[in-house]
Protein backbone atom coordinates (compact mmCIF):
# COMPACT_ATOMS: atom_id res chain seq x y z
CA UNK A 1 0.00 0.00 0.00
CA UNK A 2 1.37 2.83 -1.14
CA UNK A 3 0.89 6.11 1.42
CA UNK A 4 1.49 9.80 1.02
CA UNK A 5 4.73 11.01 2.68
CA UNK A 6 4.15 13.31 5.63
CA UNK A 7 7.33 14.67 5.99
CA UNK A 8 6.56 18.19 6.20
CA UNK A 9 3.92 18.06 8.90
CA UNK A 10 6.62 16.48 11.07
CA UNK A 11 8.99 19.14 10.82
CA UNK A 12 6.38 21.56 11.11
CA UNK A 13 5.09 20.58 14.28
CA UNK A 14 8.73 20.17 15.69
CA UNK A 15 9.54 23.55 15.05
CA UNK A 16 6.07 24.39 16.87
CA UNK A 17 7.14 22.11 19.93
CA UNK A 18 10.60 24.16 19.99
CA UNK A 19 8.99 27.34 20.31
CA UNK A 20 5.78 26.10 22.84
CA UNK A 21 9.43 24.86 24.45
CA UNK A 22 11.24 28.32 24.25
CA UNK A 23 8.15 30.58 25.45
CA UNK A 24 7.52 28.33 28.31
CA UNK A 25 10.74 29.15 29.51
CA UNK A 26 10.75 32.98 29.75
CA UNK A 27 7.82 33.20 32.05
CA UNK A 28 9.65 30.74 34.42
CA UNK A 29 12.82 32.94 34.29
CA UNK A 30 10.97 36.10 34.96
CA UNK A 31 9.54 34.29 38.34
CA UNK A 32 13.32 33.23 39.45
CA UNK A 33 14.54 36.85 39.11
CA UNK A 34 11.60 38.65 40.92
CA UNK A 35 12.80 39.36 44.43
CA UNK A 36 11.38 37.95 47.20
CA UNK A 37 11.20 39.11 50.92
CA UNK A 38 12.12 36.75 53.63
CA UNK A 39 10.56 37.67 56.81
CA UNK A 40 12.88 38.79 60.01
CA UNK A 41 14.42 35.99 61.79
CA UNK A 42 12.04 34.86 64.21
CA UNK A 43 8.98 35.83 63.02
CA UNK A 44 6.26 34.24 60.37
CA UNK A 45 4.26 35.76 57.70
CA UNK A 46 0.74 34.56 58.29
CA UNK A 47 -2.03 35.30 55.59
CA UNK A 48 -3.73 38.77 55.92
CA UNK A 49 -7.46 36.84 57.13
CA UNK A 50 -5.42 34.91 59.39
CA UNK A 51 -7.40 34.92 62.66
CA UNK A 52 -6.04 34.24 66.46
CA UNK A 53 -7.96 31.61 68.50
CA UNK A 54 -7.91 28.78 70.96
CA UNK A 55 -7.77 25.29 69.18
CA UNK A 56 -8.50 22.15 70.67
CA UNK A 57 -8.31 19.30 68.80
CA UNK A 58 -10.63 16.27 69.31
CA UNK A 59 -10.99 13.38 66.85
CA UNK A 60 -10.49 14.53 63.93
CA UNK A 61 -12.23 16.12 61.93
CA UNK A 62 -13.78 17.67 65.17
CA UNK A 63 -12.07 20.50 66.80
CA UNK A 64 -13.12 23.25 69.00
CA UNK A 65 -11.78 26.62 68.06
CA UNK A 66 -12.42 29.36 70.71
CA UNK A 67 -14.88 27.73 72.38
CA UNK A 68 -17.22 26.67 69.22
CA UNK A 69 -17.07 23.44 67.98
CA UNK A 70 -16.48 23.03 64.15
CA UNK A 71 -14.84 20.56 61.42
CA UNK A 72 -11.57 20.97 59.33
CA UNK A 73 -11.32 21.18 56.02
CA UNK A 74 -10.10 17.43 54.16
CA UNK A 75 -6.87 19.43 53.61
CA UNK A 76 -6.58 21.12 56.71
CA UNK A 77 -2.68 21.38 57.80
CA UNK A 78 -1.42 22.19 61.19
CA UNK A 79 1.95 23.90 61.31
CA UNK A 80 4.59 24.00 64.31
CA UNK A 81 6.16 27.11 65.79
CA UNK A 82 8.98 25.88 63.23
CA UNK A 83 6.70 25.76 60.31
CA UNK A 84 6.73 22.17 59.96
CA UNK A 85 3.56 20.08 59.35
CA UNK A 86 2.05 18.44 62.62
CA UNK A 87 -0.09 15.11 62.50
CA UNK A 88 -3.02 17.24 64.08
CA UNK A 89 -4.08 13.67 66.03
CA UNK A 90 -0.62 13.49 68.09
CA UNK A 91 -2.13 16.97 69.95
CA UNK A 92 -5.55 15.68 70.70
CA UNK A 93 -6.73 17.58 73.94
CA UNK A 94 -4.31 20.09 73.96
CA UNK A 95 -5.09 23.77 73.71
CA UNK A 96 -2.73 25.41 71.30
CA UNK A 97 -3.32 29.22 70.87
CA UNK A 98 -3.23 29.24 67.20
CA UNK A 99 -3.57 31.81 63.76
CA UNK A 100 -5.83 30.04 61.30
CA UNK A 101 -7.79 30.60 58.52
CA UNK A 102 -11.38 29.85 57.75
CA UNK A 103 -12.16 28.30 54.45
CA UNK A 104 -14.70 30.76 53.38
CA UNK A 105 -17.50 28.61 51.55
CA UNK A 106 -17.88 25.84 54.38
CA UNK A 107 -16.49 27.96 57.23
CA UNK A 108 -14.47 25.02 58.46
CA UNK A 109 -11.24 25.01 59.46
CA UNK A 110 -8.60 25.30 56.87
CA UNK A 111 -4.77 25.95 58.69
CA UNK A 112 -3.40 26.67 61.92
CA UNK A 113 -0.41 27.97 63.07
CA UNK A 114 1.08 27.05 66.46
CA UNK A 115 2.41 30.30 68.10
CA UNK A 116 5.59 31.05 70.04
CA UNK A 117 5.42 33.02 73.01
CA UNK A 118 6.73 35.70 70.92
CA UNK A 119 4.24 35.58 68.06
CA UNK A 120 1.38 35.31 70.83
CA UNK A 121 2.68 38.64 72.23
CA UNK A 122 1.88 40.52 68.95
CA UNK A 123 -1.41 41.86 68.70
CA UNK A 124 -3.32 40.86 65.38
Amino acid sequence: MHRCPLFPLPRALAASFALLAASAWLPAQAQTAAAVTAPAAGTRNFPPDAQRGKLVIGTMPEVTLNGKAMRTTPGFRLFSTEGRLLMAHTLAGQPLLVNFVIEPSTQWLHAAWVLTPQEAALKR
